[in-house]
């Protein structure tokens, strides 16, 4: 097995951040993420995300003012999870991200950061850009919170006319449940790696979905673990037929009907007033 894993040393973990650690979003908090990404290597970054078949670990990614303040926002958020199951895929809990973006603005608020995406550029070599503001999975929150709750072996398929990339961040994880992917499933000449990560506070995960098996494994009783996704594309663009199905699936699996075709805004996914 090979896979990048690097650390920079958080203090804190999920429940531990004391409390005058919350600093609203100013300049302090938006300095100390743009010194953490200065801190890294992106070419050495970039080599090791491209030997690993377009996936990359990244320990104690967030800072640790940053991941403190998204910890003290994650209360508001947690009354709002939907919940999902899917016999044989899936069962769990998500937040959309009009959602998210109300009551965990500081969570949307990296997501949107300018130089948080360069850095994501950086490492894929691509011209990535934030999902349309219509994909309620663009900035989400994860919930494992009930015993069972997992997903099945999936890729993260892009329904866009170009590659979708994920980023997951983990946020608290009180839990035995693990990441597992597959490396190389769709290169012929590489061997399959496979890999088993507890995905802990402030740890980055970076891969193109389109690329990527991957799975989580059930909570037990009395466990929780919340993890955020991001995802970043090349193109907005989908085809109307496309646009339906995606939204389907993110009904269904995610978010609920109201959710996906209305959100917080009132706007459905089309863009239009409810």
């Amino acid at each position: 097995m090979c896979f990048a894993q690097i650390g920079l040393g958080n203090k804190w973990r999920a429940g531990q951040a004391p409390s005058h650690f919350f600093i609203p979003m100013t300049t302090t908090v938006e300095s100390s993420i743009d010194q953490r990404l200065a801190q890294m290597d992106p070419e050495a970054l970039r080599r090791n995300y491209l030997e690993q078949g377009e996936f990359l670990v990244i320990e104690d990614f967030l800072p640790d003012d940053t991941l403190a303040q998204w910890q003290r926002e994650l209360p508001a958020v947690l009354p709002h999870i939907h919940r999902n199951f899917i016999p044989r895929h899936k069962k769990g809990g998500s937040v959309a991200c009009d959602t998210v973006d109300h009551f965990a603005p500081s969570i949307t608020g990296f997501y949107r950061r300018p130089e948080v995406i360069r850095f994501f550029q950086r490492l894929t070599g691509a011209e990535l850009k934030e999902c349309p503001a219509s994909d309620q999975h663009r900035c989400a929150l994860y919930a494992y919170t009930e015993a069972g709750d997992h997903i099945g072996w999936h890729y993260d398929t892009s329904y866009y006319k170009d590659q979708r990339w994920t980023m997951l961040v983990g946020l608290e994880d009180q839990s035995s449940s693990k990441l597992l992917c597959h490396l190389h499933t769709r290169t012929p000449a590489r061997a399959v790696e496979k890999l088993e990560l507890k995905v802990g506070p402030g740890m980055m995960v970076l891969f193109n979905g389109d690329k990527v098996l991957h799975s989580v494994t059930p909570t037990f009783p009395g466990e929780h673990r919340y993890v955020v996704s991001m995802q970043y594309v090349t193109s907005g663009e989908m085809n109307p037929f496309m646009r339906f199905v995606s939204n389907m699936k993110d009904a269904i699996a995610y978010f609920g009907f109201k959710g996906v075709f209305f959100g917080r805004s009132g706007k459905s996914a089309n863009g239009k007033s409810h």
